[in-house]
């Protein structure tokens, strides 16, 4: 019997796995279906300063964990040795949210990025920002678990928890029930299908976000670009928000978002990026990747002429305030969902404040901005 099944193959799952086997701890990982299936797999790459300063304790952990993983793992991780900048600009008439990141007058940013339109008016830079290859970090991190004594088992799904007296005492799965002393749900946005049946409902919703490939002709951006302004209450939260019957027969879903240019190492440009509710496992604003390469245009004029190579979505885990939720919310059961956008980001602070709930241990910063009780939680 390992002492924690560990629910979820993706950047989640797969750090918690690898920490806690690093503790010591004997772990089965459970995927429903290929390692870095979902969103982990299916975003930008971007390991930036979060939106949220409260999310910072769990994102400065993160560079160092995925750097050792990128060193160690079987199967090759990019990771950018060095940061490449992080450019926030504004046009005219732009509602500006400055960052935590230095104001850049109009020369500088010209030399910065010639490629962006002149009607770039502000600039702010923040001289963090790296990129690497999701998928392949999530992988890697699950099979350095495998390596240190994990069971990992994808395309095994976890139809239920298992209950005794109040506690969770496992999961049960289409080969037969695994016990265990504790499971952590790291489920991303289905994780309430495990929750929901033993009464212990979270407010974590599904949101649906685009990233479009283009090939550039020539020089694009040299920085993460993002236009200032589009990070709106309606993004961080209203996104997420399931319509109404009346509002989905009226006006049906909309997303939200706005530019934001990833230059990738094979020299495409990533676009991103959006939000909508998920209704359904297929997006239902057929518009959105169009809207996103038109912003990507108005920023950089050139990109024009690029090819459209592919385009993609995954879905996200949201919590209503867009901070995960991170706890023990019964006896034997731990979750760690609700990262949003920002599962690269927070991905290895999460393992680490996981790691110290399941063993008993003090966290080594205050966990209180993640927990899930913050919120209702139903509780049967």
């Amino acid at each position: 019997m390992p002492d924690v099944v560990v629910v979820g193959g993706g950047i989640i799952g797969a750090a918690c796995a690898w920490e806690l086997t690093r503790q010591g701890v004997s772990v089965t990982l459970l995927e429903r279906a290929e390692l870095a299936a979902g969103a982990s797999g299916r975003n930008q790459g971007w390991l930036v300063e979060p939106d949220d300063p409260a999310n910072a304790v769990l994102h400065k952990p993160s560079h160092v964990m995925y750097r050792e993983a990128a060193d160690r793992a079987p199967l090759p991780v990019w990771i950018d040795d060095d940061p490449m900048g992080h450019l926030t600009v504004a046009l005219e008439g732009d509602e500006v949210e400055p960052p935590h990141a230095r104001p850049v007058n109009t020369k500088e940013l010209r030399e910065l990025e010639p490629e962006l339109t002149s009607r770039v008016s502000q600039g702010w830079l923040a001289e963090g920002g790296r990129r690497l290859d999701p998928a392949a970090l999530t992988v890697g991190m699950a099979l350095l678990a495998a390596a240190e004594g994990a069971t990992i088992r994808h395309h095994l799904p976890a139809r239920a928890l298992s209950v005794e007296g109040g506690k969770v005492t496992g999961v049960v799965t289409d080969d037969g029930p695994i016990q265990a002393e504790t499971v952590v749900v790291a489920a991303g946005p289905w994780s309430g299908s495990l929750l929901d049946p033993i009464g212990a409902s979270l407010p974590v919703g599904a949101a649906l976000g685009w990233i479009v490939r283009l090939a550039p002709r020539g020089s694009t951006v040299r920085h993460l670009v993002e236009r200032a302004g589009w990070r709106a209450s309606e993004w961080r939260s209203g996104a997420a928000v399931m319509p109404s019957a009346r509002s989905f027969v009226d006006e049906g879903v909309r997303a939200v978002g706005g530019a934001l240019l990833n230059p990738h190492i094979d020299g495409s440009v990533l676009v991103g990026s959006s939000r909508e509710p998920a209704v359904g496992p297929m997006p239902v604003d057929a518009d959105v990747v169009r809207r996103q390469v038109a912003e990507a245009i108005e920023l950089v004029p050139s990109l024009a002429d690029a090819e459209v190579r592919s385009a993609w979505w995954g879905v996200r885990p949201m919590s209503p305030d867009d901070r995960p939720l991170i706890g023990r919310i019964r006896p034997g059961l731990v979750v760690a969902t609700g990262h949003g956008s920002e599962g690269v980001i927070l991905g290895g602070g999460t393992a680490r404040l996981v790691a110290s709930i399941a063993l008993g241990q003090t966290p080594d910063f205050d966990p209180s901005p993640f927990d899930p009780f913050r919120f209702s939680i139903r509780q049967a």
